[in-house]
């Protein structure tokens, strides 16, 4: 598909927040495989299959989310962040009160953003799959 104003291809390739959460995804899946894999003694292909077939459930589970659901679920998470960044910086490296709600602002603001553009990536990547 061409974009009129510029006539260049349009791709979903470029550097955007929600690539984060999919690498980031990847990595917790790929985790998951590899721990289940050596629990049960099996080997490297059996981690990979495993992790392949994790990222492919919890994919299928993102696919079918309302959005409703998947606000309040980022919503969570999200607040669960903001709190975590606050109390350790605030009790751990014992910086002052405004710092760490900074911080804490901060880190709630990108993991936000984050679920956000990870929603409109999802739907994009959906969109381009159906064209081919």
């Amino acid at each position: 598909m061409t974009d009129g104003t510029r006539g260049k291809t349009a791709t979903i390739l470029r550097l955007r927040a929600g690539l984060l959460l999919l690498v980031a995804s990847v990595v917790l899946c790929g985790a998951g495989g590899h721990f289940l894999a050596r629990q049960l003694g099996l080997g490297l292909g059996w981690s990979i299959l495993v992790a392949l077939a994790i990222w492919v459930a919890a994919g299928m589970a993102l696919a079918r989310l309302g959005p409703k659901v998947y606000f309040a679920i980022c919503a969570a998470v999200t607040a669960f962040l903001g709190y975590l960044v606050y109390d350790f910086s605030r009790s751990a490296l014992d910086w002052p009160g405004a710092v760490s709600l900074g911080l804490a602002l901060l880190a709630i603001a990108l993991m936000a953003f984050t679920f956000y553009d990870f929603r409109r990536l999802k739907n994009e990547i959906r969109l381009w799959a159906y064209r081919r």
